[in-house]
This record gives C-alpha cells, sequence and structure tokens, in this order.
C-alpha cells in the first residue's frame, strides 16, 4: 500500500498590516499627547482676560516664587547674579524674549526692580506670564 506524503504548509504571518496598525497606533498617541512644559516650581499665577500671544524662538524663562526665589530656566539664581546668568543664557539680549512668571504673591516692588534690571541689559521684549479667568476660558 502507497501512502501519499501530505506536505504541510507553513503558516505565513503578513507583517504588513501589523506594521499599518502600529503605525495608525503611534501617530494617534503623538497627535493626543499634549507637549507643553511643565515647570517644578509652585507659582499661582495671576489671572487676566484673553489676548495676543506671543511666539519666537529666543526665550528665556525667569520664575519668581512666593518666597521670593528667582529661577531661571529651573535654576535657581542669586538676585545679585542675574545680569551674569542671563547674558551667559542669551548673548543677544535684545532680540530675546523674557518670559516673567511670578507668584500671584510676590511684592509688585520686586518684579518692578527685576523688570528694571532686565531694561537695564538692554532687554526690550518681556513678558509677564498669567492664567485664563475661568469664566474666559469657556469661550
Amino acid at each position: 500500500m502507497q501512502f501519499k506524503i501530505r506536505h504541510r504548509n507553513t503558516p505565513l504571518i503578513e507583517i504588513t498590516p501589523l506594521i499599518d496598525v502600529v503605525f495608525l497606533l503611534l501617530l494617534f498617541f503623538m497627535v493626543t499627547t499634549q507637549f507643553t512644559t511643565a515647570p517644578g516650581l509652585q507659582i499661582a499665577l495671576p489671572e487676566i482676560k484673553p489676548g495676543a500671544t506671543v511666539t519666537t524662538t529666543a526665550k528665556i524663562n525667569i520664575s519668581v516664587t512666593s518666597a521670593g526665589d528667582i529661577y531661571v530656566a529651573g535654576n535657581p539664581v542669586a538676585a545679585r547674579n542675574l545680569k551674569q546668568v542671563l547674558t551667559k543664557a542669551a548673548p543677544d539680549l535684545a532680540s530675546t524674549i523674557i518670559i516673567l512668571t511670578a507668584d500671584k504673591d510676590v511684592p509688585h516692588g520686586k518684579i518692578v526692580s527685576m523688570m528694571d534690571t532686565l531694561r537695564a541689559l538692554g532687554i526690550k521684549k518681556m513678558v509677564i506670564a498669567a492664567r485664563w479667568k475661568a469664566e474666559e476660558r469657556k469661550r
């Protein structure tokens, strides 16, 4: 008796649909992710009404906590060393935008003296950070 020899076909895994699904998942997560920088400092910003937004490439963030501590780009800085740190951070201060993020409990005089120091360095573009009022955000 002669038996037929069966040849089993090896299963093939199609990788093209798998790559398509992985690409779509990657695209979905990239689009839904928020790309914001969250500072590690606890600063309660004052509230404002919506206005114009500022966009540029040369930015330096200066933060002032409620205790009066100054941070430049997240690094603590003494007030007397602010000029040296800023000139090292941006050689062309005239075209650099300074984003001043101060806690709402910081005395007004401290912010004004800091702005005066920044103006003396030749900085012409300053922005004071604030957050939207709750009722304005719902629009």
